[in-house]
């Protein structure tokens, strides 16, 4: 038989039950040949509730009358019925889908080398200590630091130029360096293409947008996200996080992928 949907109000709350589709016809004194299209009978019933709503003193007399009246709506089961069954399928596919989890916090974690940096100059001398284990032996360095090429406040441009040379092993052959366009200290620039140029490591300079995170990728077989830039360690709390596997192979994809859209320089 088919069905349709008593609208009951329990409270502020509403509770839909079945009932048999021809007690709308009965309670209208319709015949089946008499009844109104639905959309037509679904406008009337809505004037009704409009009616009993606004003739009333507040939500609660409204909701009183309205269920003492009783509506029935010979659509709203179907209705309801393909609204629970697109819920289900909704939570099925919660209940299937894999939790999301942090690499961090699994036994692939426990192989990730992590530091927080502090602030102050033993902060970053810590740092760049931390930084110098994690580049050994390297021969290939890209930097992608948006602000690599400008000085901090706190320090000389010479020691900040000093810095960058402990931080660098004496192994790199080659260094490829991303950086934010005109985000560029002339003397922090020039310095440190003469340092590559003193230790024969080929330059290479590409300056894009593209870049936010700092990270450092050694041989293409490690790569760790450097929480501020260069120039910011010991200035703020950050971490030194080195990136497992999966997210190193993405970031260096993305990173081929920007080497494709930007011009080089071969200094600084």
């Amino acid at each position: 038989m088919p069905r349709l949907c008593d609208l009951r109000f329990a409270g502020d709350h509403r509770i839909c039950i079945t009932a048999p589709a021809v007690l709308l016809n009965e309670q209208l004194g319709l015949s089946q040949e008499q009844s109104m299209p639905r959309k037509e009978l679904l406008i009337e019933h809505l004037k009704e509730l409009i009616s009993i709503v606004e003739s009333s003193d507040d939500h609660r007399d409204a909701l009183r009358r309205i269920r003492r009246e009783g509506f029935y709506y010979s659509f709203w089961g179907e209705e309801f019925e393909y609204r629970l069954r697109h819920l289900d399928q909704k939570i099925d596919t919660l209940l299937e889908r894999p939790a999301p989890s942090c690499r961090m916090t699994s036994e692939e974690g426990d192989d990730i080398l992590q530091l927080m940096t502090g602030v102050g100059n033993a902060a970053r001398t810590e740092a760049i200590d931390y930084m110098q284990s994690g580049f050994s032996g390297a021969k290939q360095l890209v930097i992608c630091d948006p602000y690599f090429l400008l000085s901090n406040s706190k320090s000389s441009k010479a020691d900040y130029l000093v810095g960058i040379d402990s931080v660098i092993p004496k192994t790199v052959k080659s260094i490829e360096l991303y950086v934010k366009p005109r985000k560029r200290d002339a003397e922090v620039a020039a310095g440190f293409t003469k340092l590559c140029q003193d230790r024969g490591i080929k330059l290479t300079c590409r300056k894009t947008d593209e870049l936010h995170d700092r990270v450092w990728i050694v041989d293409s077989t490690r790569a760790f996200v450097v929480g501020a830039s260069f120039n910011g360690l010991g200035n703020k709390c950050a971490f030194i996080l080195e990136l497992p596997e999966e997210d190193r192979r993405n970031f260096i994809k993305e990173v081929g992928l920007l080497r494709e859209r930007t011009t080089r320089s071969k200094s600084a």
